[in-house]
């Protein structure tokens, strides 16, 4: 592991309110070591981080809930990519990140990304149409999670 990632690993592991389960950690390895993150692990974290699952769930099972909520977010397999404003807006759901004026006419992925972007947690290109690295998705959600507990 390089001193970079290592140093992501650190901050998410400070950042996280959780009692990192095995399956965190392993969930947290392998969206590290992707260069385009996936629904599944995303998912898992995100619903993991705001303790809307219990750390003992499977993917099937977080999808599963996913889907039950009413979010609008498409329904993906496991393994297909996820691009930042769908990343983004299952943070701002999942949260309860309340977004500006346009986030509220029109909330959806768009709307999000940019949301996510003014309040300086997305720090690369903007567009809500790419796909993220795992490192990228534990770095936002840590900046999601600090600003949460600082209750911004």
């Amino acid at each position: 592991m390089n001193i970079k990632r290592l140093l992501l690993f650190s901050l998410v592991l400070v950042c996280l309110p959780l009692i990192l389960s095995a399956q965190s950690n392993t969930v947290i390895d392998e969206l590290l070591e992707k260069t385009e993150a996936d629904w599944g692990k995303t998912s898992y974290m995100v619903l993991s981080a705001a303790e809307l699952i219990s750390e003992n769930e499977t993917i099937p099972e977080v999808l599963a809930m996913l889907s039950e909520q009413q979010w609008n977010l498409p329904s993906k397999l496991s393994e297909d990519p996820i691009t930042l404003g769908e990343y983004s807006y299952m943070l701002m759901e999942a949260f309860n990140i309340p977004g500006g004026i346009m986030y509220r006419i029109l909330p959806g992925p768009r709307y999000a990304a940019r949301e996510l972007s003014y309040l300086k947690f997305i720090d690369k290109d903007k567009s809500p149409y790419r796909t993220l690295s795992g490192e990228e998705v534990l770095r936002i959600m840590g900046r999601v999670m600090e600003w949460k507990e600082a209750g911004l």
